[in-house]
This record gives structure tokens, sequence and C-alpha cells, in this order.
């Protein structure tokens, strides 16, 4: 028996799985650390990164100093994906920009995926050849999107190179006039071409979310 409210919250009345990506992440992994720590084996609302109450505490510790909630919880659920010590710099760098960059179009973290529209369909990404690092990727949205009006966004998958995202009828060929590191563009999504099935030519002008893929990360401008 349970003491008087403190029976099952519906789905509808949760909070947790009514509010953003990033902190049903969080509820994720607070809810598989109760569940491991305590013997129990209960789904979480959304597939934890963690695979075990040991990967979990490692990440715990790697980005405790990580002060944000939300990026703390996306730095835990990189680096039980990764496992590597760099995705804690990438977070706390990333808090670091959103603050120095308030003034402007600032690059916001939308949630684990390939970016959406708001009909959940795929915008057209250019992909650069050797951008690799979220903080870099981030700068890269940030000083294209503010010269080149179509750019609103920006993703990356795990072992892959940064994408920025257009809306329809955005010239691709304005995005020339910057030379990411690591050897620029490539040379088929400029062409219209598209190199994976995360890369759609349609879409709508923002975006709105992600389809959930822990090995994704997008972010918008704001």
């Amino acid at each position: 028996a349970v003491g008087e409210g403190l029976e099952q919250v519906s789905d509808a009345d949760n909070l947790f799985k009514l509010a953003s990506p990033e902190l049903a992440l969080s509820a994720a992994l607070v809810q598989q650390a109760s569940a491991l720590r305590g013997g129990r084996h209960e789904n979480p609302m959304m597939a934890s990164p963690c695979k075990d109450a040991h990967a979990l505490d490692e990440a715990e510790q790697a980005c405790a100093s990580i002060p944000d909630a939300d990026l703390r919880a996306a730095c835990m659920a990189d680096f039980c994906l990764t496992e590597k010590a760099s995705v804690v710099d990438d977070a706390a760098l990333s808090g670091v920009m959103e603050e120095r960059l308030s003034d402007g179009r600032v690059p916001l973290f939308v949630g684990h995926g390939p970016c959406r529209d708001i009909g959940g369909q795929a915008l057209r990404a250019v992909r650069t050849k050797g951008v690799r690092i979220a903080m870099e990727c981030q700068e890269l949205l940030r000083e294209v999107g503010a010269a080149v009006a179509g750019v609103v966004g920006a993703q990356l998958k795990t072992e892959g190179t940064c994408e920025l995202v257009v809306r329809p009828g955005t010239d691709v060929h304005d995005l020339l006039d910057f030379a990411p590191s690591g050897g620029g563009w490539v040379d088929a999504d400029l062409g219209g071409g598209v190199g994976d099935p995360h890369g759609g030519l349609g879409g709508d002008s923002f975006v709105a979310g992600v389809e959930k893929d822990l090995s994704w990360n997008c972010w918008r401008l704001d």
C-alpha cells in the first residue's frame, strides 16, 4: 500500500513526460540511478544511454562541474555514449558560450537527434568535411547564421561532421564565403545532393524539435 498522495502519476499529469527533451533526459537519468541503486530494473520514460550503475556513476563524476542541469544531463548522456572525457569540456564551453553571446543570435540546444521542423520533417543539411567538435559546430552556426539568413540550425552526429541546417530556398552557395576547419564543405551537398538519410531537401523554415537519437545533437539559432 502507498500513503495518501503517493499514488502513481498518470502520463497526462506527469510534468517530466510533458517537458522538454532535455528535462526528460534528466528525469531518465535520475530514474535510472534510483532503479539501479535500489536494485530495481524499471523502464525509464526514455532510453538512458548509461548501460549500468558504474557507467552512471562515472558520468555523474565527470560532469559534476557543469552547473546547468540540462547541460549536465546532456554531458552525462554524451559521456556514456562516447566514453570520452572531452564531452565535459564541450558542455562547459557551451554554457560559457550561451552567456557570452546573449546579446546576439545564440545557438540553443534542441535535443539529442537530427533536427526536425514543426511537422517532424527533415530540413536540408549541408555538411562540413572536418568540423567534429560540438563547440566548433555551434560557433560555425553562430558565425554563418549571422550572415546567411537561411541558416536556421546545426546538427552533429557522434563520429560524424557538423551539418548546417537551412530553410527551403536558401542559396547554399552563400556558404562558400566561409571556410570551416578541416577542409570546407561537402561538394555534393552544395550541389543539391543528400549524403545521408538525415539530410532532407524539404522541411519548414524553423527547427522545432528532433527525431530522438542519442548519437546526434541538434541546435537552433534563437
